[in-house]
């Protein structure tokens, strides 16, 4: 009883780390179709390193240079305090997938704006 309780909590778009950071998650957040029905659980495995291997996050990226990064959930098990500050604006169940989300993103950031300013258009 108490399991199920915890998977139906609602999870902030903030996930605390122990140490004081925070992962940010996109309030919109972008999402791949295999995983459109178990997005909450999905969200709650990889917020709390529980088993997240099944699926890729789309992030905001470290390098300035590129657009999007892509990793795989199983990055977020373990050690956390690498994922501080970033925020995840989009999940897929496979690489394949992910690459379909990031170009949903780019594509429709590139339509609305005429730019890839993406952080800008996503209002973060």
């Amino acid at each position: 009883m108490s399991i199920v309780r915890i998977i139906c909590l609602p999870i902030s778009i903030f996930s605390k780390f122990s140490d004081g950071g925070f992962m940010k998650w996109y309030k919109k957040l972008y999402l791949g179709e295999s995983i459109r029905q178990q997005s909450r659980m999905a969200k709650y495995q990889i917020a709390f390193g529980k088993h997240p291997e099944d699926y890729y996050c789309i992030l905001l990226p470290e390098n300035p240079k590129d657009l999007l990064d892509i990793l795989p959930g199983r990055m977020f098990s373990g050690t956390r305090d690498r994922w501080k500050d970033q925020y995840i604006i989009g999940l897929a169940g496979d690489k394949a997938e992910a690459f379909e989300v990031v170009r949903q993103i780019i594509e429709e950031v590139y339509i609305r704006t005429g730019s890839l300013d993406i952080p800008a258009f996503l209002g973060i």
